[in-house]
């Protein structure tokens, strides 16, 4: 869908990665069912511009730049400044009644429009340790809601809310989801998921630690990435239950599963909760500012999953182990499930709406 022609009430500043993205259609799909106008403003070159318009919604993108803190280039900074002319163009434009910051540097462009044109800000943040973005803007939001409590810590906002971080709310019917994907309906599944373009460390690591442990009817449904299958599949060609996919289908995979190996991305996170599904987390060491292991230590400290550190990635047999125990799985599954209950998308405006600006009324004609 092209970009929005009229004024809207919602803009929402996005983009970079799915963590960031997917929670702000997640918003939008509940805006647009309230009768809201919606539009997202993101990078022009970020995964926003492909997944947006096929959501359905009007997309403006900006050149955000992106900042790579091993190696800083100044140009990127440069392209950030015009990008941030064209945000602020943009809500001249749309006239929003409220700008929505989602995190990550994307979010950039559409957080500082806001405040230069004194529109309403709000922000989410869904990792336990907020983006940078968001900790330069929380004072300046009337709203920050988070997914994790631990956030709030790190916050100066005037007021915070916590949400469960909304998800995709589809479920598959665990017998149908083993039935389209070739599963035994007794066995324990664990589920392999290293994101959407894979994990060559858990494509690595985790047909190691199957091999070392007792495995009658334990099956495995790794999703390996695209460019990774071929290797795997020769990996485990003498596994008959190991079980490779370029890619699954997030609500049927996580339907099919008993338990999962995963990064700890708060999308992924919030999707295994979603389905109850308790967790081994590898996380990723480089995600920006060891997000992704304040996450793991958050899902951990609730019960929901064990978190194993890329550099103590050999314990990752024991770790499964002992999820592989019915008793622990059963009691991490339910701490999984209280994580992300359904609804959190409709939450999460209700918490918006007085915020937005209002509508201003139309100009009145000469008194006769």
């Amino acid at each position: 869908m092209s970009a929005p022609t009229g004024p809207v009430d919602l803009l929402l500043a996005t983009g970079g990665t799915g963590g960031h993205i997917y929670p702000a259609l997640a918003v939008a799909r509940e805006a647009v069912g309230q009768g809201l106008r919606v539009a997202v403003l993101g990078g022009a070159e970020g995964m926003e511009a492909r997944l947006v318009p096929e959501a359905g919604f009007p997309f403006v993108g900006v050149a955000a730049g992106k900042w790579d803190r091993q190696r800083p280039d100044p140009r990127q900074a440069l392209r950030a400044l015009a990008g941030l002319t064209e945000a602020v163009r943009t809500v001249r434009r749309t006239r929003p009644r409220l700008v929505v910051g989602f995190g990550g540097f994307a979010s950039f462009p559409g957080c500082v429009a806001a405040v230069l044109t004194r529109t309403p800000l709000a922000l989410h943040e869904g990792n336990a340790f907020p983006s940078r973005v968001n900790r330069w803007f929380a004072p300046r939001a009337r709203l920050t809601v988070v997914a994790q409590p631990q956030a709030a810590r790190h916050l100066r906002s005037r007021a915070v809310e916590v949400v469960p971080f909304p998800v995709r709310e589809v479920r598959v019917d665990r017998r149908e989801a083993r039935r389209r994907l070739g599963l035994p309906e007794d066995a324990v599944v664990t589920l392999v998921m290293g994101g959407s373009q894979g994990s060559v460390s858990l494509n690595e690591a985790v047909p190691e630690a199957y091999r070392t442990l007792e495995r009658p009817g334990l099956h495995v449904l790794h999703s390996s990435g695209p460019r990774w299958s071929d290797r795997l599949r020769e990996r485990v060609a003498d596994l008959p239950e190991y079980h490779v996919h370029p890619y699954l289908d997030a609500a049927e995979a996580f339907g099919a599963a008993d338990l999962a190996i995963t990064r700890a991305g708060v999308g992924t996170l919030s999707e295994a909760a979603f389905h109850g599904v308790p967790l081994v987390m590898v996380p990723l060491p480089t995600s920006a500012e060891d997000h992704q292991r304040h996450n793991a230590e958050a899902v951990a400290a609730a019960g929901a999953g064990i978190a194993v550190l890329e550099s103590e990635i050999g314990r990752l047999g024991e770790a499964w182990g002992q999820l592989l125990d019915p008793a622990r799985r059963a009691a991490a599954a339910r701490a999984a499930s209280a994580r992300t209950p359904a609804g959190a998308a409709h939450r999460i405006l209700e918490l918006l709406l007085p915020h937005l600006r209002p509508v201003a009324a139309p100009a009145r004609g000469p008194v006769l």
